[in-house]
């Protein structure tokens, strides 16, 4: 269960009220108005609690868990206890987030502004917004309803902030406009100078970075991460973008729709990814190649040139997955007969 002193619950559910939620069948109708009162994985599932089986490694978990009810798919719900209530779906992990999302829905708006907040006279917030304490807005900022600027943010001159967005505690952010429903968490830094310089022995000429950050709709951005603005051209991240934490955006980067970053991954400058790219922990990529549509890159890979539409890569330098581990085998075997006659 979560801890109630962080994360409220506002619960109790009927099971067939949670079914409706998440999309799912109730398989016998005498448990639709059973009262469920938190959701819990498999392992510590109590009575009154709801969970999930979507991975087969848990199976023998689910045949003994204490959970009143589980989320499977229909080729799982025969391997239930006893008694148990079970809602079959095409996609138990995805049901499952919104049951618990439905339990813990995100922190709205109070529309409080802290006395400690600085607020230039020209910035406009929009109805319901709340600012928290010593965050500093300058001239010209633009939020929308509903958004919740954290504690001791700073929100440089002219940024634009959509609706029902929440700002994270020590976030700055400048040169950028964010749509709606953005999440930063804490410590994002949108909009730094991109590393663009014209290098010369007697020392580096910077070149200014006169561009923007433009970010989607539906996005989410971890901890820590960096997201550089453009030199000239704008850096753009599409709706639907999720990006984990500590990882670094470069200028003029430009990310299509629903693309997914995981921690530690690092974009040069000007490269390109299409729609849907997935990119593993770690990865690197190369400046100004383009990563097409769909592509699923391997953690710990280096990409260093384009990768066409739909492909999955691995390996350093980047190639097709079933390239690179045919070249590891062949690899070991070689190592394995090193020195035989």
């Amino acid at each position: 269960m979560a801890d109630s002193s962080f994360f409220t619950n506002t619960g109790p559910y009927s099971l067939q009220e949670l079914a409706k939620v998440c999309g799912a069948e109730l398989t016998n109708t005498d448990f639709a108005d059973l009262m469920i009162i938190d959701v819990s994985p498999l392992d510590v599932a109590d009575s009154g609690h709801i969970s999930f089986l979507s991975n087969p490694k848990y199976t023998e978990q689910f045949s003994k868990t204490n959970a009143s009810a589980c989320i499977v798919s229909k080729e799982a719900a025969a391997l239930a206890p006893d008694n148990m209530a079970i809602l079959v779906a095409n996609d138990p992990y995805k049901a499952y987030a919104r049951v618990a999302a439905h339990f813990y829905p995100p922190v709205a708006s109070d529309g409080q502004v802290h006395p400690t907040a600085v607020i230039h006279e020209t910035a406009r917030l929009g109805e319901n917004v709340s600012v928290g304490a010593y965050t500093v807005i300058d001239e010209g900022v633009r939020i929308g309803r509903d958004t919740i600027i954290g504690a001791h943010c700073h929100l440089e001159k002219n940024v634009k902030i959509g609706r029902n967005c929440q700002i994270n505690s020590q976030t700055s952010l400048k040169a950028c406009h964010l749509g709606d429903n953005v999440t930063l968490h804490n410590g994002v830094r949108i909009g730094c100078d991109g590393f663009g310089f014209a290098p010369d022995p007697a020392g580096h000429v910077k070149i200014p970075q006169l561009g923007r950050v433009i970010i989607g709709s539906f996005v989410e951005i971890g901890a820590n991460t960096t997201v550089d603005r453009g030199a000239g051209p704008d850096t753009i991240i599409g709706d639907g973008c999720w990006i984990d934490n500590l990882c670094q955006i470069g200028h003029n980067v430009k990310m299509g729709r629903g693309c997914i970053l995981a921690s530690q991954t690092g974009i040069s400058g000007s490269t390109e990814l299409e729609d849907f790219v997935v990119l593993g922990g770690q990865v690197g990529l190369a400046g100004h190649i383009k990563i097409g549509t769909g592509t699923q890159v391997t953690a710990k890979s280096g990409v260093i040139s384009d990768i066409p539409a739909g492909q999955v890569y691995a390996g350093f330098p980047a190639r097709p997955r079933k390239e690179f581990f045919r070249s590891m085998a062949v690899l070991g075997r070689l190592a394995k007969g090193k020195g035989r006659k």
